[in-house]
């Protein structure tokens, strides 16, 4: 409690070094312990200790106070290069509410009842704004806005978007409860259920990368060259005006490549009959990965609307509101093209439990 009697003093020295002093008991007093899995333990059990002291409340009022400090703004901005002594006091809050929230969200078979009351005592607290505020991830969210924006460069970026990770796996879970969500509201508003899941199927999907050299790149005008050619070739063949004079060189080089290609082909079966049958093996059976995402594209009303709207400003010159079936003055393949929006039309969840509910 004297620890955070002395955050509310006026001198900066005094509040910061309470600040740090706060922040080693929840970094587990890594100077006392011998193991790291006892640091890890005190590390938990006093981030629990300081939540119950109201330790999280008081750091969250400094926070809301560096984040107003409009003379801390100023000063980074008229700065040509930023240090880490520009952001101090914000580092040290906000790796403590960091470790706060890390130790608290996670559940371990052997936590007491008073630890799981306070777990989700804390979720709500996170989840919900208190005292007719803001909740705290938007707060977190302000603070990117205005790094983005160029008004606080001082922000330590790294520990607020890691701050902001947390809390959002800790109020709205991860992707198994996105899923589980997902099948809870689909099933309240008579939809059927989602046959996979699909960050499953992007995670078993071969990665992909652009081509890292120049070379890579001109592979593919190299063939479609020689595709090209091939196709000019079977042209001139079937040309039945072409010169006498000319066959009888064509035929000479066409002799000569006969003979090169004769000798490549030559190599070429050496080579596969030198490889053993397993490589062999192992290139038959290959694995094949897809080369898009398995789902067709879908698009909302809106954008419909957009697409209609952009459609008719351009050829009639007016609009015509969310009219999207009215298509008269528009071209043939502007037809095309809204059908096959409206073939991949997704209907939002929200609008049916609403339309479901009424």
């Amino acid at each position: 409690m004297r620890l955070l009697d002395e955050l509310e003093v006026v001198v900066r020295e005094k509040r910061l070094s309470a600040a740090r002093a706060i922040l080693y008991l929840a970094q587990g007093v890594f100077g006392e312990c011998e193991t790291e899995s006892d640091v890890l333990r005190w590390s938990r059990y006093n981030c629990f200790l300081l939540y119950q002291t109201g330790t999280f409340a008081v750091f969250l009022e400094l926070l809301n106070m560096e984040i107003a400090n409009s003379q801390a703004c100023s000063k980074a901005l008229r700065k040509p290069a930023l240090s880490l002594a520009d952001s101090t006091e914000l580092r040290v809050f906000l790796s403590v509410m960091y470790l706060l929230v890390e130790n608290i969200r996670q559940q371990l078979p052997e936590d007491d009842t008073e630890w799981k009351t306070q777990r989700e005592t804390f979720r709500s607290e996170l989840a919900f704004p208190c005292n007719g505020e803001e909740p705290f991830a938007h707060l977190i969210f302000t603070m990117v806005t205005k790094f983005c924006s160029g008004h606080s460069p001082h922000f330590p970026m790294k520990k607020v978007l890691l701050l902001l990770w947390k809390v959002l796996l800790f109020t709205l879970g991860g992707f198994s409860e996105l899923q589980s969500a997902k099948e809870q509201k689909r099933a309240e508003v008579g939809l059927p259920p989602l046959s996979e899941d699909c960050i499953q199927v992007v995670k078993n999907m071969k990665a992909t990368a652009p081509p890292s050299y120049g070379i890579e790149l001109g592979e593919p005008q190299k063939r479609g060259r020689r595709s090209r050619k091939d196709s000019l070739d079977l042209y001139n063949e079937k040309d039945p005006f072409k010169s006498e004079e000319s066959t009888g060189a064509e035929e000479e080089e066409t002799e000569d490549s006969e003979n090169m290609m004769d000798t490549e082909s030559d190599i070429q079966e050496r080579d596969l009959m030198s490889q053993p049958l397993s490589a062999l093996r192992s290139n038959m059976e290959r694995v094949y990965f897809p080369k898009g995402l398995p789902w067709a594209p879908k698009v909302r009303q809106k954008d419909i609307e957009d697409f209609l709207e952009m459609s008719r400003n351009k050829f009639i010159g007016f609009t015509l509101g969310h009219d999207i079936d009215t298509l008269v003055g528009l071209p043939r393949p502007i037809h095309e093209s809204v059908k096959t929006l409206k073939q991949v039309k997704q209907s939002l969840i929200c609008i049916i439990m609403t339309v479901y509910k009424t």
